[in-house]
């Protein structure tokens, strides 16, 4: 009996369809895609016409998947009917597509079913209304590869010719539509935070003393100094501080709509320290086994069916105020290219699901979501008090404020939680209009606000999907690039904390001034550009000012959902798109400039360039060959089209001095390998970030304390015979004059000896010793 064969995807999703459908139907997978460009060349061969251009995809079978194509086609002989089933984005209809050419299957006949979760429900219904393929999507998809294939194949020949030196493969260096865009987010900021100048506000604090204690922040009037704070806040000495003005008022805070696919990867990095890589295959996997719908999506919408489903389960769990129904206003682009629902459980009834910890924990995070989202909001009831002294004779009057408030009504958070960063502020004490309180102390100090914060990657992807830039499928291989060609590197920052002066004031008149040195703060899983990312950026938007707009990027996104939608031919986009790509292109091509004269020195007389190297941009005074010729290598904080004469000056002044630790002077230092820290006769590399024009006392004192916490500690040391045990990265190792030597693993400590030092350094002058001499017999 012959049965309608259904062709999938993946293996994992076979499985869990012909579990559901039975022994009719014969489910195979073509494992991802069939067909692309080819990897070597353009791939598209391009026909002009006048003044229009035309593009031809050449496609060719992938060679790892021909014994999947094989079998495909022996079981579609034998098949009565025929379904193609594949995912139902853009590129799901184009893997569709693509496997009716390669099989000769009619793509204009109804073989095409969709479904956006794989229940016996969603596919039986998929099943009785087949379709055609739909060849706008197909066409959007493939104006979307032959764009990035366009801006990959014929600018990165020049990225090639100009960074060789600078990456270990050439064909390490790449460009991107998307790629190249998102590089440009994360250099910026980093040069926002390079520029970043911070000046403190006087902030006052009092700490009152009741049962709990509770703290009021000084709302007027405001200081310049903390002198001034001083001379008029030691006026309270002696005083109480009276309830002047109470006010309580009820806030709501309302759940967050159900996922979509980047507030998925934003909350599973947040919450679980997922990546978005990690975070999208665990999804993956949780779709293909029928747990959860579409993962691919920038829809909110719940279908009604599951929001009746969802209020069943609610209605069981709580009371009957707590459940709402809600439905969400949809912000997305004229034809979204992915599913037309949320990312929710395809049954609300199972809470745990998943056979991996991470499948458990995204099922768990997607589960709480979806139900939160139909629940009612939390309500706060929040207490302002605000305080003066008592008697109030002190001019002009100070004015404390304190907040706090409780929980009402746990609304969705008894469903959803709260993460640490979401820390409620406590209650206050009970108060009355008119109460008086003692005080235990009063702190004075300087506040500077913080620098702009970096990337992560679910803020890079909140940042590109509010600018319209890239799609829900696009995020992933966006960032894997990004990291692939390193340009960008996930890295924990220690970001400097500026000194501060406070002065604290007891009750007693006491007064304690100090200078403050707060620890770095330590920022974990933040973008942090390389000097070669920062070098490609700078190189692109001089050359490709178009390519790296982030409207022209967001335009081009908005076309390609145009042609989706049948409004736009793609042909047409495409060679509007090319016709301006290639002026730039010819432009580029042809401007091999690599030095500019910026001025003259005004004390040398000697005239001032700026050279653009396969290293990166640098300075120089005089021409090579000079007696006096000098060079500065500019900072990847500063972009070369913004060196001036006066920055090129300022940049071959070094070394400068930023201020005094330990007594000794902080000294920022020009080297051949870049810019360097030196105190108290060490060296210290500065970190990629570090802006040395810009490098204040407080970054310094930061970078020569976290070097001092990566040195070595001591774990033995034998001073008779100069030989220490360190600790290093790699483990225990003994430094004899100025040589190292590893130590066995799986030897206690207790039980090396100076002996057992002694006999391993000796091996190991002997061993090199035979080494030497095997060489020389060669030789």
């Amino acid at each position: 009996m012959s049965r309608s064969l259904l062709i999938v995807e993946s293996p994992t999703k076979a499985q869990t369809i012909r579990r559901l459908l039975g022994e009719n139907y014969e489910v195979v997978a073509s494992q991802g895609h069939v067909r692309d460009l080819p990897e070597r060349g353009l791939g598209v061969r391009i026909e002009k016409s006048g003044e229009i251009y035309k593009f031809i995809p050449l496609y060719q079978p992938l060679p790892k998947k021909l014994e999947a194509i094989q079998k495909i086609r022996e079981a579609l002989y034998q098949a009565s009917n025929v379904y193609v089933a594949t995912d139902e984005d853009r590129e799901g209809e184009a893997i569709a597509w693509h496997l009716c050419e390669l099989l000769g299957i009619d793509g204009t006949k109804p073989v095409r079913i969709a479904f956006h979760e794989i229940t016996k429900r969603a596919l039986e219904e998929a099943l009785k209304v087949p379709r055609s393929l739909n060849f706008h999507l197909v066409e959007a998809q493939q104006a979307r590869r032959i764009l990035d294939r366009l801006v990959g194949y014929q600018i990165s020949p020049l990225l090639w010719r100009t960074f060789a030196r600078a990456s270990k493969r050439k064909s390490a260096l790449s460009a991107g539509r998307v790629q190249s865009v998102a590089l440009r987010l994360v250099v910026e900021r980093e040069r926002e935070i390079a520029a970043f100048q911070a000046s403190p506000s006087i902030v006052a604090e009092i700490t009152i003393q009741s049962s709990p204690v509770f703290k009021a922040l000084l709302i007027t009037p405001t200081f310049h100094s903390t002198e001034e704070g001083e001379h008029l806040l030691k006026q309270l000495v002696g005083r109480q501080l009276r309830v002047h003005n109470l006010t309580k008022k009820r806030r709501r805070r309302s759940p967050s709509p159900p996922f979509t696919t980047s507030t998925l990867q934003q909350e599973a990095q947040r919450r679980l320290g997922f990546s978005i890589r990690r975070t999208m295959q665990t999804a993956q996997n949780l779709y293909e086994k029928g747990l959860i719908t579409y993962m691919r999506t920038d829809s909110v919408h719940i279908a009604p069916e599951a929001l009746e489903a969802i209020h069943s389960v609610l209605g069981a769990r709580f009371s009957p105020e707590v459940v709402v129904t809600r439905t969400w206003e949809e912000k997305r682009s004229l034809h979204a290219q992915e599913a037309h629902e949320a990312i929710r459980p395809t049954d609300p009834f199972v809470e745990e699901a998943g056979d991996t910890p991470d499948e458990k924990k995204i099922y768990a995070l997607i589960w709480r979501r979806t139900l939160a989202s139909q629940m009612a909001d939390a309500v706060y009831e929040e207490t302002i008090a605000h305080l003066i002294p008592d008697p109030p004779s002190i001019t002009p009057l100070p004015e404390f404020q304190a907040k706090g408030r409780i929980l009402v009504e746990p609304g969705f958070l008894s469903m959803y939680g709260y993460t640490t960063d979401e820390e409620e502020a406590a209650p206050l004490p009970p108060l009355e209009r008119g109460d008086l309180f003692s005080w235990k102390e009063l702190r004075i100090w300087e506040k500077y606000p913080s620098p702009p914060s970096r990337y992560t990657e679910g803020t890079l992807v909140r940042e590109l999907e509010e600018r319209g830039i890239g799609r829900p499928s696009t995020y992933v291989p966006t960032l894997e690039n990004l990291f692939k060609r390193q340009y960008v590197e996930r890295a924990t920052v220690r970001v400097a904390r500026q000194p501060y002066e406070e002065i604290l004031i007891t009750p007693t008149g006491e007064v304690n001034r100090q200078r403050l040195f707060p620890s770095p703060e330590v920022q974990k899983n933040k973008l942090v550009p390389t000097s070669l990312g920062t070098q490609v950026m700078d190189f692109l938007m001089e050359r490709f000012p178009d390519i790296m707009d982030y409207d022209f990027t967001a335009r081009v996104e908005e076309e390609l959902d145009q042609i989706a939608a049948e409004k736009l031919d793609w042909q047409v986009m495409l060679s509007a798109f090319y016709t301006h790509f290639t002026a730039e292109l010819r432009q580029a091509a042809s401007s091999q400039k690599r030095s500019h004269l910026l001025g003259v020195d005004p004390l040398s007389q000697k005239p001032i360039y700026l050279h653009v190297g396969s290293r990166g941009a640098y300075v120089a005074r005089g021409e090579k060959g000079d007696p006096d010729y000098h060079t500065a290598s500019v900072p990847t904080t500063l972009s070369p089209n913004k060196v001036c004469l006066e920055k090129a000056l300022q940049l071959l002044s070094f070394p400068r001095v930023i201020g005094n630790y330990e007594g000794q002077l902080l000294t920022v230092r020009s080297g051949p390998y870049g810019y360097y820290l030196h105190h108290g006769g060490k060296n210290y590399p500065l970190p990629p970030h570090s802006d040395p024009l810009l490098l204040t006392e407080a970054e310094a004192i930061a970078i020569i304390q976290a070097h001092r916490q990566k040195a070595p500690s001591v774990l033995r040391s034998f001073p008779e015979a100069g030989i220490q045990i360190l600790n290093g990265r790699y483990g225990p190792y003994i430094r004899y004059q100025g040589g190292t030597c590893a130590l066995p693993k799986g030897i206690p400590l207790e039980n090396i000896t100076l002996e057992v030092c002694q006999a391993l350094l000796q091996a190991k002058v002997q061993g090199r010793a035979r080494r030497r001499s095997k060489q020389s017999k060669r030789q």
